[in-house]
């Protein structure tokens, strides 16, 4: 029996124990529930004559059609992006978890690229531009770790500046 049928079944027996003429209190401790909620039951009962449970209302959606709309094309244009962008492009006011289960419902799936996008024109001309600038620097430059933007290129851990200014990171 499941959880539903199990409490129809302990609502028909406070009902049963209501007409064999018990009071409210002597039935909760019989049935081990309480006051209230026998009284509640034997009130609908009378009231209504069924012992299922009231409908209740769904949340009301945070989106609107347009906007799911909107999500399912954002996914369909670029199927790389994800949750939080999509809501951050759309101005959604709405937890990247509701953009999730939009795209679920909609049978979207956002996707994570299984390898990295190729570099573009202009990425390719900043690195050639980076090592033309230091191709002439010898072993010893390179050993201590030298910065290049933002990235690290080695695990040193305190940084200083080179002769020329550079950024570096000192492996001691």
């Amino acid at each position: 029996m499941n959880r539903q049928q199990t409490a129809i079944a302990k609502r028909a027996q406070i009902i049963a124990l209501h007409d064999e003429g018990l009071s409210s209190r002597v039935i909760a401790q019989r049935l081990a529930v309480s006051r209230t909620t026998v009284q509640k039951w034997i009130h609908r009962h009378e009231e209504i004559g069924n012992l299922l449970d009231a409908e209740r209302r769904p949340r009301p959606r945070l989106t609107s059609r347009a906007q799911d709309e909107a999500i399912q094309q954002a996914v369909r244009d670029d199927p790389f992006t994800n949750a939080v962008s999509i809501r951050k492009r759309l101005r959604l006011n709405v937890n990247a978890q509701t953009v999730r289960r939009r795209l679920r419902e909609a049978g979207l799936r956002h996707r994570i690229p299984a390898r990295k996008e190729r570099l573009s024109e202009e990425h390719r001309a900043a690195r050639l531009a980076y090592a033309r600038q230091y191709v002439d620097k010898g072993l010893d430059f390179w050993s201590r770790g030298h910065v290049y933007g933002r990235k690290k290129h080695s695990t040193a851990q305190t940084m200083e500046s080179s002769t020329n200014g550079d950024p570096i990171y000192n492996t001691r």
